[in-house]
């Protein structure tokens, strides 16, 4: 039986993306949490400078950081203008 992905909650603010020895981007962000077979993920957009956003596209792992202080390990999969899609990388645990 199939059985549609359940949307948890919509996040959008102002926050950071980093990586590992990339300096922290200020971005604005949308989040879609949904929950998918049982597992808890989330995937959106962020907007920044394009030229600052793109050392984290080609890096692996990235942390979205939110403006209620929680992070999320994301990898940026699409970047067009100063604008990129992410997925993210672990399981989220909505607040």
């Amino acid at each position: 039986m199939f059985e549609p992905n359940e949307v948890l909650q919509v996040l959008s603010g102002r926050g950071a993306v980093s990586a590992q020895g990339i300096e922290p981007v200020a971005v604005r962000y949308k989040v879609v949490i949904e929950r998918r077979s049982g597992i808890v993920v989330a995937h959106g957009s962020l907007t920044g400078r394009h030229a600052a956003l793109h050392p984290l596209w080609i890096t692996p792992d990235a942390t979205l950081h939110l403006k209620d202080s929680r992070r999320l390990a994301v990898s940026l999969t699409d970047l067009v203008g100063d604008t990129a899609e992410f997925e993210s990388t672990e399981p989220f645990a909505p607040g």
